[in-house]
């Protein structure tokens, strides 16, 4: 088992060059949810919601092996197999579980920040009407156009906004990013959208 099974990330990420910052950016959304799920975790044990702790596992253990993950894979299956058998489960089982998970987001961030070093960001002009037809149509230019412009979108929509928005790009809820666009098109386009 390692850590990171670098072959395995990178085979990901070279999936399509087109979408690497695009795929970067979904990768760092998922580091940026750990602490959140973390505590999730926390509560759901103390409250030996173990149901929910299962499916908590599942769900980080299905995003993180994907990228090579294998150690916070394993142990999370591991976990998995003792709640389904109603197996005892104790604190030092879940703590090693966040170690090994912390551990993992550590290094996944070191190989995201290499990458993002390597990546030169497009300059390309903010075209909302372009951005909200991308959404619309769930195409993942979309997500290339707001990593590029994220200052320009935050001009335009103020930072909060924007910063709600992105998320709903980067976790490609392509409708949700839709609504909050559409009242800041022009006014020819918005009246042919409702």
């Amino acid at each position: 088992m390692a850590l990171i099974n670098h072959t395995r990330l990178h085979a990901v990420l070279s999936m399509s060059q087109q979408h690497q910052p695009q795929l970067i950016r979904m990768i760092s959304t998922l580091l940026a949810d750990a602490e959140k799920n973390i505590s999730q975790l926390q509560s759901y044990a103390q409250a030996q919601q173990l149901q929910e702790l299962q499916q908590t596992l599942h769900k980080i253990r299905g995003g993180y092996a994907t990228l090579g993950a294998e150690d916070l894979a394993h142990i999370s299956k591991t976990l998995e197999l003792a709640l389904e058998q109603q197996q005892p489960f104790s604190e030092a089982d879940l703590a090693e579980f966040i170690s090994v998970y912390r551990q993992s987001c550590a290094a996944l961030q070191q190989e995201i920040s290499k990458l993002q070093g390597d990546i030169e960001p497009e300059q390309t002009a903010l075209d909302i009407v372009q951005l909200y037809y991308l959404l619309r149509r769930q195409d993942m230019q979309a997500c290339t156009l707001v990593q590029n412009n994220q200052a320009q979108l935050k001009q335009l929509l103020t930072n909060t906004l924007a910063d709600e928005f992105s998320q709903h790009v980067f976790a490609l809820n392509f409708t949700a990013a839709a609504v909050i666009l559409q009242p800041f098109l022009p006014p020819e386009q918005r009246s042919t959208q409702k």
